[in-house]
């Protein structure tokens, strides 16, 4: 299933996010309850922007620390098929990830920690997206730590929100959100949204 995200500025609105040095950032949670904890996708707007996305998901696992503006580096992940829901995948102790085999939780991703040179790692699911016509492949979605010989639930986030910072990039942990988030409530036959920038409460509107 293919989702579009349409996000509209005045010229306005474009030379005040460029002399602030403020970006969009788009991030997702699993329930939209909870605020988003990692900048899945960032980027520099134009007057009206498209971003598209699949329901597909990777596992990666990372040995960046989960602390507010560290950038994750991907050090390992499943390869380029999708990850199967409700089945169990594997951090062995060379460093891949292997998998899938039986042994997963119903309707999430699990992932069995087996690697030995770290007290935790760093693990989540990451999602492909294009922005503005550029693919932009691998960008991680959550983070959390998994402890050795432990097993992470990763559940798929489907629901994603959109707000403005700055000095935030791409696969950066984002503890701290500093303006209003507007969720986007993909799902239940919803798969395209519009919305436009609104100055007075600094949020994004339905447009």
């Amino acid at each position: 299933m293919l989702f579009t995200l349409n996000v509209a500025f005045t010229n306005q609105q474009l030379e005040t996010l460029f002399i602030t040095g403020t970006n969009v950032v788009i991030g997702k949670t699993s329930d939209g309850r909870t605020a988003p904890t990692v900048a899945w996708q960032v980027m520099k707007p134009f007057e009206q922007n498209i971003i598209t996305w699949e329901d597909n998901y990777g596992i990666y696992i990372s040995a960046t620390p989960i602390q507010n503006g560290e950038v994750i580096i991907n050090n390992s992940s499943t390869a380029p098929d999708p990850v199967a829901e409700s089945k169990l995948y594997t951090l062995q102790d060379s460093g891949v990830i292997t998998g899938p085999s039986s042994g997963g939780t119903p309707n999430a991703f699990s992932l069995l920690n087996q690697y030995s040179d770290n007290p935790y790692m760093t693990c989540g699911i990451f999602q492909d997206a294009t922005v503005n016509n550029k693919p932009v492949p691998g960008n991680c979605v959550s983070a959390e730590a998994v402890l050795l010989k432990n097993t992470a639930v990763l559940l798929p986030f489907v629901v994603a929100a959109i707000w403005l910072q700055s000095n935030v990039v791409s696969n950066t942990v984002v503890t701290t959100i500093t303006s209003t988030i507007s969720p986007l409530l993909f799902g239940n036959g919803i798969t395209d949204i519009s919305v436009a920038y609104d100055t007075a409460s600094g949020s994004f509107l339905p447009a």
